[in-house]
């Protein structure tokens, strides 16, 4: 190992932990912008993994990510970042959907739906690229920098974040429709999960830090929040765009309309992931993998 990256491992391992920085620090501006008036006409429906809307689809869901998260962690698999982000996610979703009055979600069927078919989407990327199968752009991207390239855990957090949000939740939405019968939007619950993500950052940014990847530490600024702040900020705007992307879909006027714009959703994603997987340090894969394997349960 070269001595400048074992002097900063060493520092890191002697350094005393910091106190949380941040719990709830989410500023709500996405909740100010209106949604636009868009079709009642795509509603709900039954989607693969999810034929009911209940909260047995959630709990299946929630298994198959630990399962998922599990074996990558085991192999020291990069793509467990972005699995293990997944499932505390899903699983503070359940927790808020399986109340009798939900906190952050109105529209609790919707979301139920919503959850399996954007999970479908990932899936259906993860196994199309073992598989060797075409795949959306800002997934491959993600996926072979996960496998092969010399990214920092963070970089794959944000790559599986792009691909994600920026490609996968548009068509989700679109899908299973914005607005309710009467006419009632539901971006609310949409502004909804970004509370969910805000509450989980700080834990998860610890955890990457003492499990996968030691600079994590160094973008830790604790006690200051600023990082947590940046962070979700950049996921927030994905989201919003997302959403913008779905009522651009939904306000096509012909299949050709549609087509384009599903072209832009994939050309910007594949271009966010380019960006995001532009910066490599050579040789920090080998760092990754050693530290991973160095904290792993005995």
């Amino acid at each position: 190992m070269r001595p400048a990256v074992l002097a900063v491992l060493l520092v890191l391992a002697i350094a005393p932990a910091a106190p949380a920085d941040h719990r709830d620090a989410n500023l709500p501006w996405p909740s100010l912008l209106p949604a636009l008036p868009v079709t009642t006409a795509v509603q709900p429906r039954p989607v693969e993994g999810c034929p009911k809307a209940e909260l047995a689809c959630v709990d299946r869901l929630i298994e198959r990510l630990e399962r998922q998260w599990r074996e990558l962690d085991a192999a020291c698999d990069h793509r467990v970042l972005f699995a293990r982000s997944y499932f505390r996610i899903t699983q503070e979703l359940r927790r808020d959907l399986a109340r009798e009055r939900p906190e952050l979600f109105r529209h609790r069927e919707w979301m139920l739906l919503l959850i399996a078919e954007f999970s479908n989407m990932y899936f259906g990327a993860f196994e199309g690229w073992e598989e060797g199968r075409p795949i959306p752009g800002a997934w491959q991207v993600a996926f072979d920098a996960a496998a092969r390239g010399d990214v920092t855990a963070a970089q794959d957090v944000l790559l599986g974040s792009n691909a994600h949000v920026q490609h996968d939740l548009p068509l989700a939405l679109a899908k299973l429709g914005l607005r309710t019968p009467e006419g009632a939007s539901r971006k609310g619950d949409h502004d909804g999960v970004n509370t969910v993500n805000t509450r989980l950052f700080d834990e998860l940014e610890d955890l990457f830090a003492a499990r996968y990847d030691p600079s994590f530490t160094l973008l830790d600024l604790k006690p200051l929040p600023l990082d947590e702040l940046a962070a979700m900020e950049l996921v927030k705007l994905w989201r919003e765009g997302a959403w913008r992307s779905a009522e651009r879909l939904l306000l096509a006027r012909t299949p050709a309309q549609r087509r384009r714009i599903e072209r832009q959703i994939e050309l910007s994603s594949r271009l966010w992931a380019e960006l995001i997987r532009s910066f490599q340090i050579p040789g920090w894969r080998a760092v990754r993998d050693r530290w991973c394997r160095a904290t792993a349960a005995p």
